[in-house]
């Protein structure tokens, strides 16, 4: 057995229990409580630290891209596949690091990280994948229209070009065809593409319902891209699962969402700091700008009609956006009005919706899945602790311990 003490924040209610204690067992929680009502006479190693500790599920982002693209100098043509998916395997385990257990990637990589990491064969979090994101000629997925259609094709290992009913019909079945576990679209235009603007819808209603249907078939959904307001209204009357970015919503996407429990996934961090980021072209930073008062209104709509708001960055380990500050967004989310539990519960058990992990992932509550963080200070006071890796003490996953700063007890 494992014993962790310290404040423990279970995400199943909104209270925290002072000197806590989580006991894990295999790859199992089997008590969290209070100290003073844990007792055992058997073996067991402990994890105490002498300042004050907060111990929280294990974070899931679910909006990442892990392409190995460090900068943007060093992605597509200027790097083999090869060289990116070294790239990724170092960066997986960055994210774990941070305190990102799980996380929805949505990239070529994605089926084979997650083999990776369920033989032990690469340290990271566990991987929800999606494959590449499937878009339209023109649109957000285009990578680059400098570059033939056939090369973007082949390389990009993001994006995925498809037209037409039969186009995305096929473009579907290949992502399942690779190990893709659900699908991400682009039903919009976005800030990073040179072709198309924000509010540019991207599909056809009847090529987005056989993306939807398709996927429904595989038991699985779809998740959506959204920047401008028609589009992300087509997209939730198709019957898509999640709104990425959601930046311009409003209340007839707001109603559509309680209506079909659709999940909002922020992304905020991008938004607030895309206006300052460095080296990025202008085209690029005058679309971030208009982004930003649109999104923090679409948080607050979205939080007012109690729409699930889960956990996603969008980072690419960029000098941008590092994985070893992943936890951005807790602070972006708070900025935006949530409070530090809701921000929390936003990566933990709202997350959890998206990667197929209700009732085994996102909470500490006895006998779900030993994924734990556990973080230098409380978060509930100061949010910011939770946005640098360095304030992440120790990381369980499965039950394993895989980063442990500490002194005592291992």
């Amino acid at each position: 057995m494992l014993v962790i003490k310290g404040r423990v924040i279970t995400c199943e209610n909104d209270c925290s229990i002072e000197n806590g204690v989580v006991v894990v067992e295999g790859d199992k929680i089997i008590f969290v409580g209070s100290e003073k009502d844990w007792r055992t006479d058997g073996d067991f190693d402990s994890i105490e630290y002498d300042e004050d500790v907060t111990i929280m599920p294990g974070f899931i982002d679910c909006h990442t891209h892990i392409t190995g693209a460090e900068s943007g100098l060093y992605g597509l043509g200027a790097a083999s596949t090869f060289d990116r998916l070294i790239n990724a395997t170092e960066h997986m385990g960055v994210l774990l690091d941070a305190g990102f257990t799980t996380i929805r990637d949505m990239s070529l990589f994605s089926p084979a990280l997650k083999r990776g990491v369920e033989r032990r064969k690469l340290r990271g979090p566990k991987v929800f994948p999606g494959g590449r994101v499937l878009g339209i000629t023109s649109g957000h997925s285009d990578g680059n229209p400098y570059f033939p259609v056939d090369y973007l094709q082949q390389e990009n290992p993001l994006g995925y070009l498809v037209d037409s009913m039969d186009g995305c019909l096929k473009g579907v079945r290949e992502q399942f065809r690779i190990g893709a576990e659900f699908i991400k679209i682009c039903a919009t235009g976005g800030v990073s593409s040179m072709s198309d603007g924000l509010d540019d819808v991207q599909f056809s209603m009847e090529e987005l319902n056989i993306i939807v249907q398709e996927a429904k078939r595989k038991g699985t959904y779809v998740a959506a891209h959204c920047s401008g307001t028609a589009g992300t209204h087509q997209a939730l009357t198709a019957g898509v699962t999640s709104i990425e970015h959601g930046i311009k919503l409003d209340e007839g996407c707001i109603e559509l969402m309680v209506k079909t429990d659709a999940t909002l996934v922020a992304t905020l961090s991008i938004s607030l700091g895309i206006p300052t980021y460095k080296g990025l072209p202008d085209f690029m930073i005058e679309k971030g700008k208009i982004c930003l008062e649109h999104h923090l209104k679409s948080i607050e709509m979205a939080r007012g009609a109690n729409v699930r708001i889960a956990y996603g960055t969008d980072f690419s380990n960029s000098a941008n956006t590092p994985y070893s500050e992943n936890g951005r967004e807790f602070v972006s989310l708070v900025k935006a009005g949530l409070s530090p539990y809701e921000a929390i519960k936003a990566a933990t058990v709202n997350s959890a919706h998206l990667v197929s992990g209700v009732g085994k992932i996102g909470m500490l509550k006895a006998g779900m899945v030993a994924d734990i963080v556990v973080v230098k200070g409380n978060p509930l006071e100061d949010i910011n602790i939770l946005e640098n890796s360095n304030s992440i003490a120790a990381v369980i996953k499965d039950g394993i311990i895989e980063k442990k700063i500490c002194k005592g007890g291992f």
